[in-house]
Formats: C-alpha cells, structure tokens, sequence
C-alpha cells in the first residue's frame, strides 16, 4: 500500500502511475483526494463528540438530567457521523488497494513484453556478448534449435510427449481425475523434480535461508495484505464451507506461500539487528489461471495446481540495499540454472509488465525451449519496498530508535516448470532422457530409457 502523504504531496504522479499500471476503471486519484478531504473533516467531528461525551461523563450530578439529554444527542450524532465515515472510508480503502507501488527509475518503460530488456542470457556455456541481447528478444536467433545435452542434432520432442513416453508424466489420468490443466507427475518424473527442489533447498539451507511450512489456506486479510488482492484475486480458489471453524469467514488457497510467509511477521516490530530476515517455504500452489484459456494447453506449462520453493526476505528501508538483495536473489537463481545446464535469459521487466501491484522492479527468468523456439518464463524475483509492509503493518526498530516499515523481496526459486526445461535438454536421439549429473546422486541413474520407465 502507497504512503497516502506521498498521494496528497504529489497527485499529478500518481494520476500517471495509474495510467501507466493500474487500473484506470478502480481508481480517481482525484476523487480519492476528495474522500480523503472528507475523511479527515469527518475523523475531526468523531473526535470532538467524543471529547464532548467524555466531559459530560466527568460532571457532577447536579446537572444529571441536562446531562443525559445531551449525551443522548451526542450519541445520536456521533451513530450518524460514524456511519457517513464508514461509507468513505470503504471507497478510500477500496480505492487505495488498486493504486500500485512506485517503479523504480530502472524499470524500462512500455507496455507489452516487446519493452522488456534483456540483462543477461547464457547459453548453456556461456553469457552470450550484449551486442546479441536486447528487446524483442533479440537472444532467441543466438539459441540453439536442438536440446544442448543432446547426443547429436536433432528436432526435439515437447516436454509432454517426451515425458508421456518415458512415464514420468500423464495428463490424460489427471484430466480424468480433476478436469484439464492438472497432471499427475510419476515415478522418475517425481525423482527428477524432488531432486532439483532438494538441490535449491540444501543451497538455501548454506545461503541461512530459514525453512518454514506454511499454511495452504489462508484470510482474505492475508491476501490484501500481501496485494496479490484485489488485483489477482481472480486467480485465487476460495473455500467457503460449513465446516469451517467460523463458517461466515472465506479462505483461500494459495498461489505462492509468499503470503503465509509474510503474514507470519504481520502486525510485528522486530529489532534492526535481526534483519535481513531469509526464509523459504516449498509448498503446493494453485490458480485458477482465467484469461489464460486457449493458451499453453499441452502439457504442465500452465497448471491449477503446482510446487513451489518460494524465497522471501524482510529487510530495512534502505533502496540500495534493497537492490543488493535483489542482485543476489537473482544470482541463486542462475546457480541453480547453471549447476543444471539449462540455457535462459534475465529480463527487467518494463512498466507495463511488473504483474502485481507491489512490485517496484522485477525480473523474470526465463528458459529456452529448443522444441516451441521461444523462451518459457521458470523464475521471478521482485523489489516491492515498503508496499507489502504497510498493508501487513509490519514494521522495525532502527538503529536510532525510530520505527519505520520493513522492506519486502520475493523470488520464485523452483516450480515443476523446472522439469519441462530438463526434457527438453537432456533428451536423446533415440528418445531416452539424460540425467543432469548435478541431480543423479538422487534419481539413482544417469540415463531413463522407455524400458527403464516404472509402469502404474
């Protein structure tokens, strides 16, 4: 949430920062001022009726009958002047939820992802030279049209046909089971992804990450608070039931644990010295993927349920540290790519392109797919400042004693996007799959072959 001083200062910017990434239909910023100039008139008379309530309590009782008689005007007054501030202050919350955090100066301007800008791409060797990176992805020509671990040149297969050979997935079961855009993921196909999810765990355990289990359904506070609400919240399964504890009372299950992590801390003052706080959750995941219809409907690409091994971190107030941070989170993003040998490329997102309205940069990660050409979006990391912080109210003592709100980084370190990259890498010629030898001590064999496949 935007520090409102920061609308009142400067109302013009804002105005187009909602142009830019908000959502122009949610938010007037000049009618929010209007509410917020009716706000503070209306705070003001609640306060003063009070005051007036609180001296008539304190009089003696020789005047007990005028007394009563004014308390009850008080009083009446008091009901209506709080039910016309219950009414603005709905539409100035409400309002205030779709205005989006500050971009960064970095951010490229745009709106589509032809703006975004390629920072780095690697090859599966190398970074290639900035003179054949860029927008429009400019790398994509530099690629390779065949899996780089591959044992000769070849047309490689999509990830769901190679993986329905081999057995390591089925999505005609799960589309049974559970309707589409589900799949069960089975024998070798678990091994692979548990063991890359246990090769970033075990990175993120040496890097003092602190592993946590979060909760899977959680408060629409929660959600508010994180801001993945109310612009996602199209995206987000509800779970409204009898037997639940409080059965007026909704829950959600979650798209990222990044909520859970950051509600641990909410409406929390923690010592400076305590921080940077590093923590991680794998946890299941779901969305309800709308608008995405029509779109990445072979294979698991594009899912309602999936794992994640999320990265959040709680720091100061400090931007350029906050940048630090960033950097870093993005560098074990890359190890991990790098100990696998998967090719990908790190774009800077543009304005138009930053998602969720707390991000203030953003990065996205993305792997090269030699069977579509194109690259597949597998990691994202964000600066969101102080944006998720308010709204979760958390908040920090620093060293000279003053209280400020924390700062908040979230990166999305593993997902089973991972394994689409892996078969589309480490096929064979004759349709075996090679293991990445970062991850064979796990799997328990260097190479799956369609006899070595485990049958259900």
């Amino acid at each position: 949430m935007i520090d409102t001083e920061l609308i009142r200062k400067d109302p013009k910017k804002f105005v187009t920062l909602v142009n830019l990434r908000g959502n122009i239909n949610k938010v007037d910023i000049y009618r929010w001022l209007e509410l917020d100039s009716k706000r503070k008139d209306l705070i003001k008379k609640r306060d003063e009726i009070n005051r007036k309530r609180n001296l008539i309590s304190k009089n003696d009782n020789q005047h007990r009958i005028t007394n009563r008689e004014l308390g009850r005007k008080l009083k009446e007054e008091l009901e209506y002047v709080q039910k016309e501030l219950d009414v603005i202050q709905q539409e100035w919350q409400e309002m205030l939820y779709w205005i989006p955090n500050i971009f960064l100066e970095d951010v490229p301007p745009g709106t589509s992802e032809d703006e975004n800008i390629e920072i780095k791409v690697w090859d599966g060797e190398k970074y290639m030279p900035s003179n054949k990176i860029g927008n429009k992805s400019l790398s994509a020509k530099y690629q390779k049209s065949y899996p780089i671990k591959g044992d000769i040149q070849f047309t490689p297969k999509p990830h769901w046909e190679i993986g329905t050979v081999l057995n390591l997935l089925n999505i005609d079961k799960a589309t049974k089971t559970s309707g589409s855009r589900f799949y069960y993921l089975v024998g070798y196909g678990v091994l692979i992804v548990n063991a890359v999810f246990d090769l970033m765990f075990k990175k993120l355990l040496s890097e003092g990450f602190i592993p946590v289990i979060v909760p899977l359904l959680v408060k629409e506070k929660v959600l508010y608070g994180s801001s993945h609400f109310p612009g996602d919240k199209d995206q987000i399964y509800r779970i409204s039931s009898d037997n639940l504890e409080n059965p007026n009372e909704t829950l959600y299950l979650i798209g990222s644990s990044e909520p859970s992590n950051f509600a641990y801390f909410m409406d929390t003052t923690l010592d400076y010295k305590k921080l940077p706080i590093k923590i991680m959750a794998q946890s299941s995941c779901f969305r309800s993927e709308v608008g995405s219809w029509g779109k990445d409907v072979r294979g698991i690409k594009r899912a309602h349920q999936f794992d994640k091994l999320e990265m959040n971190v709680i720091m100061e107030a400090n931007i350029e540290k906050a940048r630090e941070m960033h950097e870093y989170l993005l560098s074990l993003n890359e190890w991990l790519l790098q100990t696998i040998g998967i090719p990908y490329r790190v774009i800077n997102m543009c304005i138009g392109e930053l998602g969720y309205y707390a991000a203030a940069k953003k990065y996205d990660v993305e792997f090269w797919s030699p069977s579509q050409q194109c690259y597949i979006e597998i990691m994202s990391n964000s600066i969101t400042t102080d944006y998720q912080a308010r709204r979760l109210n958390i908040k920090y003592i620093d060293s000279s004693g003053k209280t400020q709100y924390a700062y908040t980084l979230n990166d999305t370190a593993v997902t089973h996007r991972i394994l689409i990259a892996i078969l589309e890498h480490y096929q064979q010629s004759d349709g075996s799959l090679l293991i990445p030898e970062a991850i064979r001590y796990y799997v328990g064999r260097d190479k799956i072959t369609p006899e070595d496949t485990i049958i259900l």
